[in-house]
């Protein structure tokens, strides 16, 4: 079975665990499939020498096995591979629960098969190597602490040395619990854009997300929750934190968003007259539901075809679409009855906002950018922008035809399994994203 499996967690955008015609992307799906027990289907990677002596038996126990020492499966953290002759070795890095080490499972392909399959401690995790846009001499990052109440986030705050004032940046993230440099294998988007951006003379800060340090007080909200909980009211909180910083330009402050965050962008400008202007950086302009329905499909077709269970998966997806889609959502539903990972109050909420019209009715500068090889959120979305933003002079639009979802380049069609392999933010978005905010 190929199976299509969907992280839902906070209505988690990234999707993954698809197929694709490459060994790289293969070797996660294998690991999606062992991590779920799918035993029988993830046998069918391996090649037909292989497939007697490793039944699906045979790699359950293998498996199990593995789990007894290290703990449960957390996830994985990186992929690379290497050339061997015929072979092509792939390690995916993975985290396990009690395990001081992390653990590669070294996949050995040839003809797009699996034949052989070993578990070995990885090599130290690497530190974040800066982009060469970077000058590290040029600021200084501290650390801070933002927010009100029971929700103190622990965060960075970034000035570039001088005496200032700087205008500074505040970064928002996208869905699901992100930490401040938003993360993803060994990708740190939001540590390129803080010190790219500081290299160029602007000040930034980047904060944990509320829903990755406080995750078990979202089930606390008997009614539910919504992007006011989730994001909006943290942002707020930046704002006034950012104003009371000495060398920070309080005429200057600017709100640049990510996916999820780009969406929420102008309400969030909406919401405060100190926000001198905005960055939407993959800005989604339809909903989140049809977001998930596109991804899902272009990920059970990315290998050309959609089989049974695929089919059962989308079935099931399109069911729990309706009822967000459904004119009687919010008298059908208990407001905290969860649908797609989500509580009913935030897709209602949702639903009462439309970012397009938002941002139409702001009169200060906004920035859109959107990466073209970006099957998350794609080209439709920042046409949705286009449509009714072009005529607005102050908003300027940018496009990149190399970048995926999360700024960094690649070739082709994009899948989840580039995400793990290590690149940066191109030096070209950070100084469109610098000289924009300077021209102000």
């Amino acid at each position: 079975m190929k199976k299509l499996l969907i992280i839902l967690s906070f209505i988690l955008l990234l999707v993954s665990t698809s197929f694709s015609q490459d060994e790289f992307s293969m070797a996660t799906d294998f690991v999606g499939l062992l991590s779920e027990g799918k035993f029988v289907e993830a046998t069918e990677f391996f090649d037909d020498s292989i497939k007697p002596l490793v039944p699906p038996e045979k790699l359950e126990e293998i498996w199990n096995g593995l789990l007894q020492q290290v703990g449960g499966f957390k996830g994985i953290l990186s992929v690379r591979d290497e050339r061997s002759g015929i072979y092509r070795i792939v390690y995916v890095t993975s985290e396990f629960a009690l395990s001081p080490m992390d653990i590669d499972i070294k996949l050995v392909f040839t003809n797009m098969k699996i034949v052989g399959l070993f578990f070995q401690p990885a090599p130290p995790r690497k530190s974040y190597n800066p982009p060469s846009y970077v000058d590290p001499t040029s600021f200084e990052e501290k650390d801070v602490k933002i927010g009100k109440g029971d929700f103190i986030l622990p965060g960075k705050l970034v000035i570039p040395k001088g005496e200032g004032p700087f205008p500074i940046v505040i970064l928002v993230h996208g869905s699901g619990p992100n930490d401040m440099d938003e993360s993803i294998g060994p990708n740190k988007p939001f540590r390129d854009l803080s010190w790219g951006l500081a290299s160029l003379g602007i000040a930034s800060l980047r904060y944990d997300k509320r829903t990755k340090v406080y995750p078990e007080k979202f089930s606390q909200y008997k009614d539910g929750f919504t992007v006011m909980e989730e994001v909006i009211e943290d942002v707020l909180n930046a704002v006034e934190f950012v104003k009371n910083e000495e060398k920070i330009d309080k005429s200057r402050i600017f709100v640049l968003g990510h996916s999820l965050g780009g969406m929420l962008a102008p309400r969030i400008a909406s919401l405060s007259k100190d926000v001198k202007g905005i960055i939407i950086m993959a800005g989604p302009t339809r909903s989140l539901e049809d977001l998930m329905w596109e991804q899902s499909n272009y990920l059970a077709n990315l290998d050309g075809k959609i089989t049974e269970d695929e089919e059962k998966e989308l079935s099931s997806l399109k069911s729990e679409i309706e009822k967000i889609k459904g004119p009687d959502l919010s008298k059908k539903y208990a407001l905290g009855e969860n649908i797609l990972g989500a509580p009913v109050k935030y897709w209602l909420d949702l639903k009462s906002y439309n970012p397009v019209e938002t941002a139409k009715s702001l009169e200060i500068p906004i920035l859109i950018l959107q990466g073209e090889r970006d099957y998350q959120v794609t080209l439709k979305d920042v046409e949705g922008w286009e449509d009714r933003l072009s005529d607005k002079e102050n908003v300027e639009f940018k496009r990149y035809p190399k970048l995926n979802h999360l700024f960094i380049e690649g070739e082709g069609k994009s899948d989840p399994a580039e995400y793990y392999k290590e690149g940066h933010i191109p030096e070209y978005v950070i100084k469109d994203i610098g000289e924009w905010i300077i021209s102000f």
